[in-house]
């Protein structure tokens, strides 16, 4: 009987190993399985994190060019603010007329001998003009602020034109302002039609109209629109007094 009682103690014994081998499989499996997730998961924040860097670069970017414009945005309406400033301000001697006289037209420009209009009243040189802005990358326009602000008011209506970016200050009030080809079309549209103007009481507007016309044409013609890589077009209006007379030299020449 002893032989039995063994038998059934080694059955009992191999039953037992297989299911404790059973369960440790099982365990095993589930341990691989939380192991392959865990690395999924690794992965998945990786590649979270890479594209949360990216946006965040991005967003710093667009952050920055909008700064940029509000800048530039705040130069231009302080400029605007100016001119409103100056335009709703009327002189004393203005406010007291009651009755503005009849202005007699302006006499219009002389024309050339062959009949043909000269200076700021010739179309055909206004549309060469216009051609040759057109494949102007950049003009350089060096003024008095109060230029500046004048000729901001003449072109801000103008759909051709843009606000540049910062002015720069240079000494003795003089700005210098870097314009497109696109802006540079509206200058020279806005100042042709000023300078058509037959109103004796804006002359002085049609005489800054004038010789900024010609200052931004004269720059034009002497550019050579064949040379891509020339200077940048540049237009000055700062004509400086000469040097005053030697003691002696009062009276003419001899």
């Amino acid at each position: 009987m002893a032989w039995v009682k063994t038998a059934a103690i080694l059955n009992d014994a191999h039953e037992t190993r297989q299911k404790i081998l059973s369960t440790l499989g099982t365990g095993f499996t589930e341990v691989r399985t939380t192991l392959a997730t865990l690395l999924g998961l690794s992965e998945a924040i990786a590649t979270g994190g890479t594209w949360l860097r990216e946006n965040h670069e991005a967003l710093h970017g667009k952050l920055d060019r909008a700064l940029g414009e509000i800048e530039r945005l705040r130069a231009d309406c302080a400029a605007l603010s100016d001119l409103v400033d100056a335009r709703t301000t009327p002189p004393a001697e203005a406010v007291r007329r009651t009755v503005p006289p009849v202005a007699p037209p302006l006499p219009r420009p002389p024309a050339s001998p062959d009949g043909t209009a000269t200076g700021a009243d010739d179309p055909a040189r206004l549309r060469r003009l216009l051609r040759r802005a057109a494949g102007v990358s950049s003009a350089r326009l060096v003024c008095h602020r109060d230029t500046w602000a004048f000729l901001l008011e003449q072109t801000a209506c103008d759909p051709h034109f843009r606000a540049p970016g910062p002015v720069d200050d240079e000494h003795e009030g003089r700005v210098e302002v870097t314009l497109s080809g696109r802006s540079l079309i509206a200058v020279l549209l806005s100042l042709f039609r000023t300078s058509q103007e037959e109103d004796i009481e804006r002359l002085g507007d049609l005489a800054m109209a004038a010789e900024l016309y010609e200052r931004s044409a004269d720059a034009l013609e002497h550019t050579d629109s064949a040379d891509r890589y020339g200077p940048q077009v540049v237009i000055v209006l700062d004509d400086r007094a000469g040097p005053a007379p030697a003691e002696g030299d009062e009276g003419g020449a001899g």
